[in-house]
C-alpha cells in the first residue's frame, strides 16, 4: 500500500478495498447516521484489508509511521450507540452498551428521539461520558416509581474515573414517591486529592407537561471532588397558589452529600435554573469549598441550605436569585464563607415566616459549631413586610448562631425585622447596611457584643429613639444602632465604661434625674477632670478615640 502525501485532510488513498473506504468515511463523519463525533482526520491513516473480503470490523487502520495496526473494533470499542444494542427498552440497551465498553470506560451515546423506559439507566464501575443530542431532542421518559427503577445512575468507583452527563432531558411520567432521583452520582466514601470530579451540563430534569409530575430529587450526589454542574434546568410540580410548600413535591433540586470519611470538595454549581423544589441546593456532611454562583430558584421552599457543617471552611454563594417560601440561604456551623451580591426575596403567596439569610449553629457529639468568620455583603433582601398578602413575619438576617461575621453593605426592603442576633454575646460587625419600609425595627433580639456602625437609618420601624441606662458599671453601646441613651436610674448608679464601640463612635446621654453619674477615669475623660452627674434635661456627648471616650459637649 502507498500513501499519497498530497492527500487533502479527510481523504484517504488506498490500494485495497476502495469501495469500503468510500463507504467508511461518510459513516464516520456523517451526522445523519447519528454520530456525535467530528470526522476523524484520516489523511495520516492507511486502511488495509486483512483479506480480499470481510466485514468492516475486520479492517484495520494504522497511523503513518506506526509499526502496528488496530482493527476498527479496537479504535471504536470505547464508543457505543445504545440503540444499536438489543434489549426490550432503553434501560436494557444501556446495560448492554455499558457492558461493551472497556473497563477504562468510554462514551454512551443516546441519539435524539423520545424514549420510554420502565428501568434505570445505569453504568457503574467505569468512567462514562453520557451524551445526547440536547434537551428536548434526546428525551428519556421514565414510567416507574419503584425504588431503583427510574433515573440515570453512575457509580464510577474511585476518583480517577470522572463522569460526564450532557445534552438530554430526563423526564418522569409519574410522581417519584419511591424516592428516585433523576440523576444519581456516587463515589466511594474515601478521601481524595485527585480532583477529577464529574461534569453535568445542559440537562433538563422535569415532569411531563406543564410541571404535573415530580422527581424525588434532581441531582443526588455523594462524595464529589472537583466537580462542575452547569446549565441544568430542574423543575418539580407546580405549586400553584400554595401558601406553604407542599410535601408531595421534589425535595432537593441538587443534593450534595459528603459521607463521613469521604467528603465533598471544591465544586461549582453555576447557571442552574430551579423551579418548584423544596431546596435549590442541600449540602450535608463533610464538605468544603463549594461555589454556588449565578443560579436561579423560583418558588422554592428554601434556597441553599447546609444544616450540619462541622466548622468546615470555604463556601461561596454569589450572584444568585432566590425567591423562597421560608429561607433563601441557611448555613449552620460553617466558616470562612462568602454570601454576596445576591437577590433574595420572599414568595409573595407564602403565609410562613421568612428569613433571607440564616447563620446558625450545629451541635454534634456534645460540640457546638457556630457559623463564624463569614462575610455577608452587598445582598438585597426583600421580605414583603408583614408577609405580603398572606402573612408571616419576615426577618432579613438571622445570626443567632453566628459569631465573628462581617455583615456589611446589605440592602433590606420591607422586612418586619432587619436582624435577629438571638440575644447572644457574639462579636459580629454590622456596618453600612440600609433598610427601607421596615415594620418593627432593626433588631428583634440584640447581639450583646455586636459592633454596629454607619447603618442607616439609625432608627427604623418601631425602634425606640433611645436606649435606657440602668444599673451602672460597664455599659455595652456596640449592640445598639441608636446613639441616644437615657440616664434613667431609679437609684444612684455610676458608669465606669462604655464598651464595644468603634473609633469615631459618638453617643449622647440625656439625663432624666440626678441618679446617674458618669465617672471620670482613664477610659472616660471628662472636662475639668471631674465626674458628671446627670439632671433632668442635661446632656453629655462623648466620642470614642479608639483608646478612650472624650467629652465633646455638655448641657447642664
Amino acid at each position: 500500500m502507498a500513501q499519497n502525501p498530497a492527500s487533502a485532510p479527510g481523504k484517504v488513498r488506498a490500494t485495497r478495498h476502495p469501495l469500503v473506504a468510500a463507504l467508511l468515511l461518510p459513516l464516520l463523519a456523517g451526522p445523519a447516521w447519528g454520530n456525535p463525533y467530528p470526522a476523524p482526520i484520516l489523511d495520516r491513516l492507511i486502511l488495509q484489508g486483512e483479506g480480499s473480503t470481510g466485514a468492516i470490523g475486520s479492517m484495520s487502520a494504522r497511523a503513518a509511521g506506526s509499526a502496528s495496526a488496530r482493527t476498527l473494533t479496537e479504535w471504536f470499542s470505547d464508543r457505543a450507540n445504545v440503540v444499536a444494542f438489543a434489549g426490550p427498552d432503553l434501560s436494557a440497551k444501556v446495560a448492554a452498551a455499558c457492558a461493551s465498553l472497556p473497563l477504562t470506560g468510554g462514551t454512551l451515546y443516546i441519539p435524539g428521539r423520545t424514549y420510554s423506559t420502565g428501568g434505570r439507566l445505569a453504568c457503574d464501575g467505569k468512567a462514562v461520558n453520557w451524551v445526547g443530542d440536547g434537551p428536548g431532542v434526546t428525551v428519556v421518559q421514565f414510567t416507574s416509581a419503584v425504588p431503583g427503577q427510574a433515573g440515570l445512575s453512575a457509580a464510577p468507583g474511585d476518583a480517577l474515573r470522572p463522569v460526564t452527563v450532557r445534552d438530554m432531558s430526563l423526564i418522569t411520567v409519574v410522581d417519584q414517591t419511591g424516592g428516585n432521583a433523576a440523576l444519581t452520582l456516587r463515589y466511594a466514601p474515601a478521601p481524595s486529592n485527585i480532583f477529577k470530579g464529574p461534569r453535568l451540563e445542559n440537562v433538563e430534569i422535569a415532569g411531563v407537561g406543564n410541571n404535573t409530575t415530580y422527581w424525588a430529587k434532581g441531582v443526588d450526589a455523594y462524595n464529589l471532588w472537583g466537580f462542575d454542574i452547569h446549565g441544568l434546568h430542574i423543575r418539580g410540580k407546580d405549586v400553584g397558589s400554595a401558601t406553604a410548600f407542599p410535601d408531595l413535591n421534589m425535595a432537593a433540586a441538587i443534593s450534595i452529600t459528603g459521607e463521613s470519611g469521604g467528603g465533598c470538595s471544591d465544586g461549582k454549581i453555576t447557571g442552574v435554573n430551579v423551579f418548584f423544589a423544596k431546596y435549590l441546593g442541600l449540602v450535608s456532611g463533610d464538605c468544603e469549598g463549594l461555589h454556588w454562583v449565578d443560579n436561579t430558584g423560583v418558588a422554592v421552599d428554601q434556597g441553599v441550605v447546609w444544616p450540619n457543617a462541622r466548622a468546615h471552611p470555604g463556601f461561596f454563594i454569589s450572584r444568585n436569585h432566590i425567591n423562597a417560601f421560608t429561607r433563601a440561604v441557611a448555613i449552620n456551623g460553617a466558616s470562612q464563607g462568602v454570601i454576596s451580591d445576591n437577590l433574595f426575596y420572599k414568595w409573595g403567596g407564602s403565609s410562613q415566616p421568612f428569613k433571607g439569610v440564616v447563620l446558625g449553629a450545629y451541635t454534634a457529639g456534645g460540640v457546638t459549631y457556630y457559623a463564624v468568620d463569614n462575610n455577608i455583603h452587598h445582598n438585597t433582601i426583600v421580605g414583603f413586610a408583614g408577609g405580603g398578602s398572606a402573612g408571616g413575619e419576615a426577618i432579613g438576617l438571622d445570626a443567632s448562631g453566628g459569631d465573628g461575621n462581617l455583615i456589611q453593605a446589605n440592602k433590606f426592603l420591607t422586612v418586619d425585622w432587619v436582624f435577629d442576633f438571638g440575644n447572644q454575646g457574639s462579636t459580629n460587625t454590622v456596618a453600612d447596611n440600609t433598610a427601607t419600609g421596615t415594620v418593627s425595627g432593626w433588631q428583634k433580639r440584640i447581639g450583646l457584643n455586636t459592633i454596629s456602625r454607619n447603618n442607616t437609618p439609625v432608627q427604623t420601624g418601631a425602634d425606640p429613639w433611645f436606649i435606657p441606662m440602668v444599673g451602672g458599671g460597664s455599659l455595652n453601646v456596640g449592640a445598639w444602632f441608636q446613639r441616644h441613651f437615657l440616664a434613667a436610674d431609679s437609684a444612684p448608679a455610676t458608669y465606669t465604661d462604655f464598651t464595644n464601640a468603634e473609633a469615631g463612635r459618638q453617643i449622647t446621654i440625656i439625663g432624666q434625674n440626678a441618679n446617674s453619674t458618669i465617672a471620670h477615669n482613664t477610659r472616660i475623660r471628662l472636662r475639668g477632670g471631674t465626674s458628671f452627674t446627670s439632671s433632668a434635661g442635661s446632656t453629655l456627648t462623648l466620642t470614642y478615640t479608639g483608646e478612650y471616650w472624650l467629652e465633646i459637649a455638655r448641657t447642664q
